[in-house]
């Protein structure tokens, strides 16, 4: 599979799973500079999302991630997010991820060229629209 298919996948799994949260360990330092072991001992919240375990995600502090439909907080989230997102074998910064509430993309639908066919990908189980952003 493409590198550009990969993380295409990868956009859409992290969409779905971002609100599945349990606490990542430090993992290796990232080549970039930062790595999310880094990152959470700076107030980001970092989870290794269950349906690809061979990525973390990390939301900075005093926005987190995004809650899912019929949880605390759901009805008051925040218009849009953006994560980090690493490889959890290396901590190599992989790109961003780029998410919207429907109400939000529903008032221009932004372009998202990174990912195929140039659009964001809606998740209905968080209930946003989703671009991802890789760094290569």
């Amino acid at each position: 599979m493409g590198l550009s298919k990969r993380f295409a996948m990868g956009a859409l799994l992290v969409a779905a799973s971002l609100a599945v949260v349990f606490s990542v360990p430090a993992v290796a330092s990232s080549t970039d500079g930062v790595s999310p072991g880094q990152l959470t001992e700076a107030g980001w919240t970092c989870i290794q999302p269950r349906v690809d375990p061979t990525l973390v995600v990390c939301a900075p502090p005093g926005v987190g991630l995004p809650p899912l439909p019929g949880t605390p907080g759901f009805a008051d989230r925040a218009p849009s997010y953006e994560v980090l997102v690493f490889e959890f074998a290396t901590g190599a910064f992989v790109g961003t991820q780029h998410l919207l509430r429907p109400d939000i993309y529903a008032q221009g639908t932004p372009p998202c060229p990174q990912q195929p066919g140039g659009q964001y990908i809606y998740n209905p189980r968080n209930d946003l629209w989703a671009c991802f952003r890789p760094t290569r």
